[in-house]
C-alpha cells in the first residue's frame, strides 16, 4: 500500500480491508506515522491522535512544523499494528488537512486525546477527514 512519500509498507497483502474495518481499525488506536511536506522536503513523525465525528484530529505544539506546513496540504496517517509473527493490518488515512477553528469545537470537546500538553505550550490541532482509507491485512515476508 503506497503511504504518503511513495513508500511500500513491507509484507504480502492478503486481502484488503472493507473501508468498514479501516474505519474500526483507525478509531481503536491512537497513535500513527503523519506524513506531511516541510520546507525541507518530505517528513514523516508519529503522532498521537483522536478521533471524533469523522475527523482525526492531532494536537501539536505550534512550534511543530506540522502546525506550519500541515493546514491546506495533502497529509497521511498511516496506522500499522499486529503481530509480526501472524497477521497485521494497515491504514492509511490521506486527504487535506485544516487548521481546527471555532467551528471544530464541538469535535474538540468529545475528542479524548491521550497526549497532554504542559498549560503553557501553545497548541494547534490539524484536522484531517476519515474518509479516504485504504487498509490492507498483510503476512509478513
Amino acid at each position: 500500500m503506497p503511504t504518503f512519500g511513495g513508500r511500500v509498507s513491507p509484507g504480502e497483502r492478503l486481502r484488503r480491508l472493507s473501508p468498514h474495518e479501516c474505519k474500526a481499525w483507525v478509531c481503536s488506536h491512537h497513535e500513527g506515522r503523519l506524513g506531511y511536506q516541510s520546507g525541507r522536503g518530505h517528513r514523516s513523525v508519529v503522532v498521537s491522535y483522536a478521533v471524533a465525528g469523522d475527523q482525526i484530529l492531532v494536537r501539536v505544539p505550534d512550534y511543530n512544523d506540522i502546525a506550519r506546513y500541515a493546514p491546506g496540504a495533502e497529509i497521511s496517517l498511516a496506522v500499522d499494528g499486529g503481530t509480526p509473527a501472524a497477521h497485521r493490518e494497515t491504514v492509511t488515512v490521506t486527504g487535506t488537512a485544516e487548521l481546527a477553528e471555532n467551528e471544530h469545537r464541538p469535535l474538540i470537546d468529545q475528542a479524548a486525546f491521550e497526549e497532554d500538553w504542559p498549560s503553557d505550550v501553545r497548541t494547534s490541532i490539524i484536522c484531517l477527514p476519515l474518509n479516504a482509507v485504504e487498509g490492507f491485512e498483510l503476512r509478513d515476508p
